[in-house]
């Protein structure tokens, strides 16, 4: 299922967006996130692999973010541990789409598809020096439910992560 926003489109990821999220998941958009880069292109084909698994056992949505009128490829946006009593939002997006508030669109039309799902609460994780992550979250009426805390990822870096709660807004619809 797509989901549509002002601007953009989430589509389910598929092995079509592999070469773009090779491309575009990099050094510079890592720097506040617990993956690292995968080494070449076969680890990616690998991931969005699992990416499509996990679509099909309902545990977490993965989906690419494009724009509707160009089809440009923006980034990833997840619905993840769909099983947890609280699941988790990701998302992360190339370093030329920043600046454009597409993670908050995003991150919008997941809340949107979660309220569909009956999911009443979500977790953000983020590291509390990335401000515009932090932003959506808050964005959002996110409540800060653990404080700031050291992660280390799986390639030694040291995230500060903090993570906030975000209500899933109920539709008023008539």
């Amino acid at each position: 299922m797509n989901i549509e926003t002002n601007r953009l489109l989430l589509s389910p990821v598929y092995e079509e967006h592999t070469k773009y999220i090779f491309k575009y998941f990099n050094e510079k958009v890592i720097t506040y996130m617990f993956p690292g880069v995968p080494k070449d292109i076969s680890e990616t084909r690998e991931i969005v692999q699992k990416f499509i698994e996990q679509r099909k056992n309902n545990t977490d949505y993965v989906y690419a973010i494009t724009l509707k009128t160009s089809q440009e490829f923006i980034g990833l946006v997840g619905l993840h541990h769909l099983r947890d009593k609280i699941p988790e939002l990701g998302i992360w997006s190339k370093i030329e789409a920043h600046g454009n508030h597409y993670g908050r669109e995003a991150i919008g039309g997941i809340l949107k598809y979660a309220e569909h799902l009956g999911i009443k609460k979500l977790c953000y994780p983020v590291d509390r020096r990335n401000i515009p992550s932090k932003k959506i979250a808050l964005f959002y009426g996110g409540k800060l439910v653990t404080a700031y805390k050291e992660v280390k990822t799986p390639d030694n870096r040291i995230l500060e992560e903090e993570i906030y709660e975000i209500e899933v807004p109920e539709s008023k619809t008539p």
